[in-house]
């Protein structure tokens, strides 16, 4: 009598699947950056977007006064450049113009 019984064989094949952890160096989609943390040091990492540097955010707390003030200048600085780029929109949209596309015609 043959050892093999079962109608498939013990290996996986085109017909079977089996789920496990993807063992590569690299995931799909992630890409290698360079992280800047507080301090100073770098780090390389992966990534879910494309960026040759991320830099951490700065602790506000542990800065002096004077950089801290410094900074928060810097800051509304910006803000107040891009208020300042807002075009107004002006609005001269007639709807007598087109009222004939959706009043409804007799046959």
């Amino acid at each position: 009598m043959p050892c093999c019984l079962h109608t498939s064989s013990w290996q996986a094949d085109s017909t079977r699947a089996s789920l496990t952890r993807v063992r590569r160096q690299a995931y799909a989609r992630l890409y290698p950056v360079l992280l800047v943390k507080q301090d100073g040091s770098t780090i390389h990492v992966r990534y879910r977007e494309p960026r040759c540097i991320l830099a951490m955010p700065i602790d506000l707390d542990t800065l002096s006064p004077e950089e801290r003030r410094a900074r928060f200048r810097k800051r509304e600085a910006q803000f107040q450049q891009k208020k300042e780029e807002e075009p107004e929109l002006s609005d001269d949209f007639d709807a007598e113009r087109y009222k004939q596309f959706w009043t409804k015609t007799k046959k």
